[in-house]
């Protein structure tokens, strides 16, 4: 088979997290086309009650994932993904708390975790095995921490706290696997934002230190510089005017850096922001999409936009525009009861 046919044949492993029925949805996106396609699901596996949403994250390597039970029991289960985006499970993890956000760090070494409900971030250590161990290195008292995520720098760490208005910000301290009890990592900074913001999800530009925060409660889309010298403020953008309170969830940029969307889930609508040369953000436009979409991601080609819908139990994926940054409707797929969570391998 030529190298074009083989492009044109290529599809990528989307994996959603369904909260409601418990459920964890295999399907694939052609990226010649942007059709998706239902490949399997399974049940969360020792799952009793499903429970809150349902947290996802691949591993850097590619070959593994990792999915939050937030229901009765809490776990984080972990799968082996196999050549082709087929899952494995390894396993188990029990925790005692209640976990929002997972993420590895740049070498898979450790999760990065937080919890809304019990107001902390979290580091746990990954075995050899692939698994996570049980005992996790915790900071307390980050009033509802929404995400704790890990820079392109692989050593800045912000986190969310929404409860509070505040971005927090550390310094990861590289080393190996269980060698030390305390958090690995080094406070540096915390910037506080305008009350009411409700700080949420964050993502990151990819080859500028400058970080993009989803404000849940005021629609707002917080520009701040970070670095060794702590937080800087760059910018606050809004989401046009809306009748029905803001319920800003997810966020996130293409590849390039040139478009930036929001997801807000009270209008069931994706916003676009288009990206100055110097990390600032205009917004551009807005597009109807899924009921209630909690969660979405771009692929890493950046050609495609998939959207999850919490009340229209469906994804649905999206055609970028290479010059405009706009979405058009390619697919919708129905899954399992509140997809609220997309991982593209």
């Amino acid at each position: 088979m030529n190298q074009k046919a083989t492009m044109i044949d290529k599809k990528q492993a989307l994996y959603i997290g369904c909260a409601l029925s418990g459920e964890l949805y295999t399907a694939s996106l052609s990226l010649a086309t942007g059709t998706l396609e239902y490949v399997t699901h399974t049940r969360l596996p020792g799952l009793k009650k499903p429970g809150g949403a349902m947290p996802l994250a691949i591993s850097r390597a590619r070959n593994t994932l990792y999915a939050v039970s937030r229901g009765e029991p809490f776990f984080i289960a972990s799968f082996t993904i196999d050549a082709k985006g087929g899952l494995q499970h390894l396993g188990n993890t029990p925790v005692e708390t209640n976990l929002a956000y997972i993420q590895t760090d740049t070498d898979d070494t450790h999760l990065l975790s937080a919890s809304f409900i019990d107001h902390h971030v979290s580091v746990f250590d990954i075995q050899q095995d692939n698994r996570i161990a049980v005992k996790p290195y915790q900071i307390q008292e980050i009033v509802n921490a929404h995400m704790l995520r890990m820079a392109p720098d692989n050593k800045t760490i912000l986190a969310t706290g929404l409860g509070k208005d505040v971005i927090y910000q550390w310094q990861w301290e590289s080393r190996s696997s269980g060698s030390a009890a305390s958090f690995p990592a080094q406070c540096i900074d915390e910037l506080m934002l305008s009350e009411g913001t409700g700080p949420r999800h964050i993502t990151y530009h990819p080859t500028q230190p400058i970080a993009y925060i989803i404000g849940e409660r005021n629609g707002t889309v917080n520009v701040v510089r970070y670095g060794a010298e702590g937080l800087n403020h760059l910018q606050t953008a809004y989401l046009p005017d809306q009748q029905e309170a803001f319920q800003a969830a997810d966020i996130h940029i293409t590849p390039d850096a040139r478009f930036l969307y929001a997801s807000e889930k009270s209008t069931s609508t994706l916003h676009l922001f288009n990206l100055q040369s110097d990390g600032t953000i205009h917004f551009e436009k807005y597009f109807e999409t899924e009921n209630r979409p909690r969660g979405f991601a771009i692929t890493a080609c950046g050609h495609y936009l998939i959207a999850a819908g919490q009340f229209s139990h469906h994804i649905a994926s999206y055609r970028i525009d290479s010059e405009t940054g706009y979405l058009q409707l390619v697919n919708r797929l129905p899954v399992g009861q509140s997809p609220d969570w997309v991982e593209i391998r």
